[in-house]
């Protein structure tokens, strides 16, 4: 798998084509422009069963709001491991609010730059993490990560695949699950049958559970 990132330098000419939601914020500074180290979410991946967990194409990246003037910080609390955006404001083209789930920052700004530091990585989280290989505001479109091809990361990675085939298969075993009961209260299957195939599903359940019992797609 892999996503082709459209260009590697956004600007306020594509705001209305971007999204922010859950994007996290790890870093900021203020040297004349507001600086952000993101993790900035480019796709959003639609789950191959129903009523499953999204995944995600996230890349690094700085983005650098121009030359600001009155700036307003209603935060309350900013975690040591980042904090998330809800959504991005913008008012009479020079007037930015961002929304986050800890509070908002207001500004004037003729605009925004964003460089997209790293090619987006397939993501089962709304975020990279320490994988990125660190945080900086470097304004680059071509920073290494060390992690990526690492055999301790490759098979790292593997797992999480074969997990996460796991948690889908017991998911849809799930679904199967709520629609035999449902042709069961509908008199469209009799019990001895019910019963047979109840117990075949609730055992691929349970199976599934076993091997994900302790990993991040316990409860997905």
């Amino acid at each position: 798998m892999e996503y082709t990132v459209e260009k590697f330098i956004w600007t306020e000419a594509d705001f209305e084509q971007m999204g922010w939601h859950d994007v996290t914020i790890y870093q900021m500074a203020m040297t004349g422009d507001l600086e952000f180290d993101i993790d900035y979410i480019f796709k959003w991946n639609e789950p191959e069963v129903k009523g499953f967990r999204y995944t995600f194409w996230i890349a690094p990246c700085t983005m650098a709001f121009k030359q600001i003037r009155e700036l307003r910080f209603d935060i309350d609390v900013v975690r040591s491991d980042g904090y998330q955006i809800d959504y991005i404001e913008r008012k009479d083209d020079d007037r930015w609010t961002i929304v986050t789930q800890n509070g908002e920052i207001s500004f004037i700004s003729e605009g925004y730059e964003m460089f997209v530091r790293q090619q987006p990585t397939f993501q089962y989280n709304k975020f990279i993490g320490p994988t990125r290989d660190g945080y900086t505001l470097e304004r680059i479109t071509n920073q290494p990560n060390h992690y990526l091809n690492h055999e301790t990361y490759i098979e790292k990675r593997r797992q999480e695949a074969e997990l996460f085939g796991y948690a889908q298969k017991r998911k849809q075993k799930k679904l199967d699950l709520e629609a035999l009961e449902e042709s069961r209260l509908n008199g469209e299957i009799d019990t001895k049958e019910f019963l047979r195939l109840k117990k075949e599903l609730w055992t691929a359940i349970e199976g599934y559970g076993y091997w994900l019992k302790g990993t991040q797609f316990e409860d997905a």
